[in-house]
């Protein structure tokens, strides 16, 4: 993979760790077991604000609260307040998390859990490991409407029309997410997204097959009722979520969720394929060549191989960093990127949605 790719994925300026933090971080956030660690680096203090920046405070805590090294040094010290907090977060957002599941069954609106809310009941003993800073619900596109007024009677207030009759469903065409936010004491300021689709890029809109990712939903034994894409598609999102959302605001947690998705094993058969059919070989092949070098998460390399074939790809190469929010201009871009990668059925759909 070229270094003009990888580049972006560094940590962005005042958030860099050095060489020997970044070597130990590897092998505390990659090991499976509670083996003893290497001393951990002195200038612990200094590197605390980017633990807390990149959400490795509660995973690092849970791996070191028995190691003698960590609690004589008073780092495990450190880390206890960002835990704790994120315990407590993690229980409320638990509540509230069931509420809603339960107001969209009784709504008749089926919903998959992504992102942290999935990832942490999923990849992790405990969401409390996970920090999450909202919800992120997947939602068929015919029951959106119904979804929007069920956050509706539990208090929130959407961040977006009602998407109802033909021209409230016309304007959510090319867009991926309806956000709402809690205005009543128990959901206060917590953000909710309901999602129907993987990626808010038009072109992957028309180009990923939702209807695989609802039929290989698995449930997610620690929280009754709930379901999740499985893990494949769970690997493919937390790639595309970097290669084209966040290329250049990286944050360490995200590798350690596709780290954590892999190690368990993993049908790379049918992660190359929906790659490949869903455009997002690039994606991937760049996000976990990060995650194998940074984190040594054993990535095989004919997978990297397959993969690799999509750098010659134009659509793939215009779709990079098309989401980052931090570039100016970028919905000029996303218009000028989508129209050249669209045949003449999809940019006459897509003008009038313009338009």
């Amino acid at each position: 993979m070229s270094s003009d790719l990888l580049e972006p994925f560094r940590p962005p300026d005042g958030l860099n760790f050095s060489p020997a933090w970044l070597a130990w971080l590897g092998d505390a956030l990659s090991a499976a077991d509670a083996s003893p660690l290497p001393m951990h680096p002195a200038d612990w203090a200094e590197a605390l604000p980017a633990i807390v920046a990149h959400r490795l405070g509660p995973l690092l805590y849970t791996r070191l609260r028995a190691d003698p090294t960590a609690a004589a040094t008073g780092f495990i010290e450190a880390l206890a307040g960002d835990f704790q907090a994120g315990a407590l977060r993690a229980f409320y957002m638990e509540a509230e998390l069931q509420r809603l599941l339960a107001a969209l069954a009784g709504a008749a609106v089926p919903c998959l859990l992504l992102k942290g809310a999935a990832l942490g009941r999923l990849a992790y003993p405990s969401p409390a490991e996970r920090p999450v800073s909202d919800l992120d619900l997947l939602v068929p596109p015919t029951g959106l409407a119904q979804a929007a007024r069920a956050l509706v009677d539990l208090g929130f207030q959407l961040r977006g029309p009602l998407p109802h009759g033909p021209v409230g469903r016309g304007f959510y065409r090319y867009r991926a997410e309806l956000a709402a936010v809690g205005r009543r004491d128990g959901n206060r300021d917590l953000l909710v997204e309901l999602h129907w689709s993987l990626t808010e890029l038009p072109y992957y809109m028309d180009r990923i097959d939702m209807s695989e990712v609802w039929k290989h939903a698995r449930p997610l034994p620690a929280l009754p009722a709930a379901q999740a894409p499985d893990p494949a598609v769970l690997l493919l999102h937390g790639c595309a979520h970097l290669a084209l959302h966040h290329s250049r605001s990286l944050r360490l947690i995200w590798l350690v969720d596709l780290d954590r998705l892999i190690r368990p094993g993993l049908d790379w058969d049918r992660v190359v394929a929906l790659a490949e059919r869903w455009g997002l070989r690039l994606a991937a092949a760049a996000s976990l060549s990060v995650a194998a070098r940074w984190l040594a998460t054993p990535v095989p390399a004919p997978v990297l191989g397959a993969l690799a074939g999509a750098r010659g790809d134009r659509a793939e190469r215009a779709m990079w960093g098309l989401g980052d929010e931090a570039l100016p201009g970028r919905w000029w871009r996303r218009a000028w990127a989508t129209w050249a990668a669209f045949d003449a059925r999809q940019r006459i759909r897509y003008a009038g949605w313009l338009g």
